[in-house]
């Protein structure tokens, strides 16, 4: 019989070898989550067990938990792509390209379709912290890109402990996205200690190219090198491949992401999503016009909730053209073959060691 795997292992297998996505999945699987034993380290970026701590005998939940220990199968579902725009006009001025994911949660909340929203804001100077928005206002609070980690899983356990909420909508990364397939995938087994997948109700996968090292980017490049005053940014953008920094309408810094592709994650330069293939529905900004964003719909239920904010009145939306189809398609090869890449590198390097 095999030996089962535990946090001993995840550390050897994921974070020391530079794969973990800091998604949060492990903390929220965790058998003694009620204790706090394990936990993020934000200042050094990976899970961390509390000091003096060791794992309880037959427990590994967080390893099996892992998308970075074994992939979730992607099972079978459809692809529609629009352009979609809030009809909200206070959404869209609070928030980024068009407002469409806000309007999304929005419609959600308002149908009773989830009770809550995990999605992630700004406690101050940029640095993201998950939170759990149960009405419009805590929407608009969570609204913006973070380009930060933000260990988004762990709103799940938040939501239902701390909120006692029965069904919540997941906003993410599709790193994000993958753990919380691969909960929902081992809940049905025996390597999940709490089955907070079962609450998830709607997913929202974010267009991704990679998140980067808190202290790498905005402290070291943007307040070190470019004296840029954090407290003062009001908006971070990527779009075309150029990374935009704002203060209200003056634009601070405008600079392509070649060059802050140092300050990338080790974890997210393995990731081979880059559209949230384990989403409902799929949103970013490539691919639309200005004020607006690129939705793909991946299954049935977010088709459903999809129409349904379009019939509200929440949303418009018409078919992306071909061109914008081509555009994402060509983004998702190029980002699936960067990190089957780097995966193979990094195996030839060890073998290399040996």
């Amino acid at each position: 019989m095999e030996e089962k795997r535990d946090f001993g292992d995840l550390e050897r297998e994921v974070i020391e070898t530079g794969k973990c996505a800091l998604c949060g999945g492990c903390v929220a699987t965790c058998r003694l989550l009620d204790y706090g034993y394990l936990s993020v380290d934000f200042s050094e970026e990976r899970p961390v067990i509390r000091e003096g701590q060791q794992c309880p005998p037959d427990c590994g939940y967080c390893y099996y938990q892992c998308p970075r220990v074994e992939k979730p199968e992607l099972r079978e579902g459809i692809e529609e792509m629009y352009e979609v725009v809030s009809t909200d006009e206070g959404i869209r001025k609070a928030c980024q390209d068009g407002g469409v994911v806000t309007s999304l949660l929005a419609y959600a909340l308002d149908d009773a379709m989830v009770e809550g929203c995990i999605t992630v804001a700004d406690k101050g100077e940029w640095k993201p912290e998950v939170q759990v928005a149960m009405d419009k206002a805590g929407l608009i609070k969570g609204a913006g890109s973070k380009y930060t980690p933000a260990a988004t899983l762990t709103g799940i356990a938040d939501a239902i402990l701390k909120y006692d909420l029965w069904s919540v909508a997941l906003v993410g990364t599709p790193c994000g996205m993958s753990s919380y397939e691969k909960m929902f995938v081992v809940g049905r087994d025996t390597h999940n200690a709490h089955n907070f997948s079962s609450h998830v109700r709607l997913r929202i996968g974010l267009f991704c190219l990679g998140t980067y090292s808190y202290e790498k980017l905005m402290k070291g490049y943007l307040e070190g090198k470019h004296s840029i005053d954090i407290s003062e940014v009001t908006k971070l953008q990527i779009s075309e491949d150029v990374l935009h920094v704002y203060a209200g309408e003056k634009e601070l810094l405008s600079v392509g992401i070649d060059e802050i592709e140092g300050y990338k994650r080790d974890g997210c330069k393995v990731c081979e999503d880059f559209a949230g293939l384990f989403s409902d529905i799929s949103v970013g900004n490539v691919s639309s016009p200005a004020g607006k964003s690129s939705v793909i719909i991946r299954t049935d239920f977010g088709k459903d909730v999809f129409e349904g904010a379009i019939e509200r009145g929440y949303i418009e939306a018409k078919p992306m053209d071909k061109s914008g189809v081509d555009l994402i398609h060509r983004l998702m090869k190029k980002k699936k073959e960067a990190g089957i890449s780097e995966k193979e590198r990094r195996k030839k390097l060890m073998e290399q060691l040996k």
